[in-house]
């Protein structure tokens, strides 16, 4: 019987006990409060069915851990702005962003109950500000090297950072605070803005200037110049570098000798050398030289008294009905007269890895004729061509100066072939890289001593035409 009471016994308090912690769950739920700056947020902490007059109980407060007030005995009063009221709620006047945090409340009972602690949070919202790194917003590489830039942001919730660049949106998979990438382009310079919203206030933005340093990049619109003596000629060349390049000219590797007949002038990043009353020495190769402190870059540009290549011009005219031959016009651009041409031409084939055909060279003299410019033109027509036939040309020319350089290709074809006009390609010939007989690339660098000898007879004849 005493072993059944003690049972019985034990089984009342196990359900008596389960019965006051019911009776004694919390009336507040835990939850998070989010509220503006400035706001007021109460925190509860009361028991479903407390009664003061059965269960005397006492609350204490914790703010991430430590505590901020007790209701005693003895009291600890909580910090400015916060009250404890008698229900055991925690009220928080003029939120600012510092109260922000984890709330614990705890409710001691008189024994055999123990704590009773319920956890609340206070996230207090408030704009986003942003910050760039570097700090002064401001970021040097070289061209090359890696970039990292980032905007630090702040602000509850937090901020989300888009980015923009020159004004046009960057598109990433993510929200990111730092851009990394490769100063692989010198374009890539310029002014990179970060933009940080989290739906409280208006976005706030901050920027960061890169400048990518590189050494000189140089770049010439004319590389080869065409004068004579006794008249003038500017090479010029475009430089691009930062820091700031020096420019020096040059001639066969050796510094050119200014004065007054030979100047260098700059005009921002067009350096030019200006070549008055040009003698004969003065042509050569020249070099445009820019150095800094990370790097060197060259560009060439050759003065020469040869012809400018030739031109060859339409003339679908003059071939309406001509079925073995073919009228070619071309011009040439020269300071000096023209001494003769040199007319290549063979049956057009396809490059599909097809034999093709060998050059047929025609050596044409010029007509003397009182030019009013440096413009030679002449008429020639191919005879003995084949019918319904494509061919190229392509044409040299020389003056006392030397062969010019080769013209484009001409395609032609006599009347019946399918080639509905004369093609020129726009691309010159390379001399190093074609098929074209050896005659004509060594044709093109300079006359030979026969060609000057026949050049000086010409000449001596043409003065004493003159004086008679």
């Amino acid at each position: 019987m005493r072993v059944a009471a003690k049972v019985l016994l034990v089984g009342f308090l196990i359900v008596g006990a389960c019965w006051c912690e019911e009776q004694l769950e919390f009336k507040s739920v835990p939850t998070t409060v989010k509220a503006l700056e400035n706001n007021t947020v109460l925190l509860p902490c009361y028991l479903e069915n407390a009664n003061d007059g059965i269960y005397s109980t006492r609350v204490r407060w914790y703010r991430d851990g430590k505590q901020i007030a007790d209701s005693g005995p003895p009291p600890v009063m909580p910090p400015d702005r916060f009250k404890l009221w008698g229900n055991g709620s925690l009220e928080v006047y003029t939120v600012k962003p510092q109260d922000t945090g984890e709330y614990m409340c705890e409710i001691v009972r008189p024994a055999p109950l123990g704590e009773a602690k319920q956890v609340h949070a206070i996230e207090v919202l408030h704009a986003p500000s942003v910050e760039p790194d570097p700090i002064n917003g401001f970021l040097e590489v070289k061209l090359g090297e890696e970039v990292r830039m980032s905007c630090k942001a702040s602000g509850v919730p937090h901020p989300i950072i888009s980015w923009t660049s020159k004004g046009e949106d960057m598109e990433f998979l993510d929200n990111r605070e730092m851009l990394k990438f490769t100063a692989s382009d010198r374009q890539l310079a310029g002014i990179y803005e970060c933009r940080a919203a989290n739906g409280v206030g208006e976005p706030v933005t901050a920027q960061i200037e890169l400048n990518i340093i590189y050494p000189p990049e140089l770049m010439t619109t004319r590389s080869w110049i065409h004068s004579a003596p006794g008249l003038r000629a500017q090479l010029d060349c475009r430089v691009s570098a930062d820091p700031q390049a020096v420019v020096t000219w040059l001639k066969s590797e050796i510094p050119v000798n200014l004065d007054s007949r030979v100047v260098s002038l700059v005009d921002g990043d067009k350096h030019s050398l200006l070549i008055r009353d040009i003698q004969r020495s003065d042509f050569g190769i020249y070099t445009c030289r820019a150095s800094n402190d990370l790097g060197q870059g060259d560009v060439q540009i050759q003065l020469s008294g040869v012809p400018n290549p030739g031109v060859f011009k339409r003339t679908d005219e003059k071939n309406l009905e001509s079925k073995n031959s073919y009228t070619l016009i071309w011009e040439v651009d020269s300071y000096t007269p023209i001494i003769e041409y040199n007319l290549w031409f063979r049956l057009y084939r396809p490059q599909s890895g097809l034999h093709r055909p060998d050059w047929t060279k025609l050596t044409i003299p010029t007509e003397h004729s009182t030019n009013s410019g440096p413009m030679y033109s002449k008429l020639y027509t191919i005879k003995g061509l084949k019918e319904k036939t494509i061919y190229e040309a392509l044409l040299v020319s020389r003056n006392r100066y030397g062969w010019s350089k080769p013209s484009p290709i001409l395609r032609f074809a006599t009347v019946g072939a399918d080639l509905k006009e004369e093609i020129i390609t726009p691309m010159q010939v390379e001399t190093e890289n074609t098929i074209i007989p050896l005659e004509i690339t060594t044709a093109a660098k300079s006359a030979s001593p026969q060609a000057n000898c026949f050049f000086i007879i010409v000449i001596t004849l043409y003065i004493l035409l003159q004086l008679k």
